[in-house]
């Protein structure tokens, strides 16, 4: 499931990439950046996944797991900070220090975890509904399509809080994941089409 996150990670910063070089617009670029950390982030994850299920050592599959995740974990972080950063730029409603207060503060989580989830959920609160009151002003199909990404995004965050009490939304997760990064990636498809 990582390298297909990847891979639609990777379309939706490059249309986010191409949009930006159309129309300047700095949503865009952090837009961009942030699929690329997130990309790379599943990517090292799915590598340090695959690489420790063929190790024979169980020490050495738990220390890769573990350092695969943290680095899909910081990577998400930083990637829906930037996004969270685009909107209280518009707002204006928070300082930089609180985001780095809680990058620092995420950096100690090196595996799978509620808490961990919960951060990257909080963020992904913020950032759903700050697009949920742009769609409320413009109440376009492309903020639609926005809203409906993050919501989903969101969902497969708190999906991954719980699927240690149930594991079947482990999977669910991961298909909510790929369903907020193809709405994405659909919005961008549309602005980026020639008029």
């Amino acid at each position: 499931m990582e390298f297909i996150g990847f891979a639609i990670a990777m379309a939706v910063a490059y249309q986010a990439l191409k949009g930006y070089k159309i129309s300047k617009e700095r949503t865009l670029l952090y837009l961009h950046l942030s699929f690329v950390l997130l990309g790379t982030g599943l990517l090292v994850d799915g590598l340090a996944s695959l690489i420790a299920l063929r190790a024979k050592l169980l020490v050495g599959l738990l220390l890769l797991y573990a350092i695969g995740y943290a680095v899909n974990f910081l990577a998400q972080l930083l990637a829906y900070s930037i996004l969270a950063f685009a909107y209280f730029r518009q707002t204006r409603s928070i300082s930089s220090q609180s985001l780095a207060a809680t990058a620092v503060l995420s950096a100690f989580f090196f595996e799978r975890n509620a808490i961990a989830e919960f951060i990257l959920a909080i963020l992904l609160v913020y950032i759903t509904t700050q697009a949920a009151m742009n769609y409320s002003v413009s109440r376009s199909r492309n903020s639609l399509l926005v809203v409906g990404a993050f919501a989903s995004l969101m969902l497969a965050h708190f999906f991954f809080m719980v699927f240690v009490l149930f594991p079947i939304f482990f999977p669910l997760a991961h298909i909510a994941q790929l369903f907020g990064f193809l709405l994405l990636l659909a919005m961008l498809l549309r602005v980026n089409q020639p008029s």
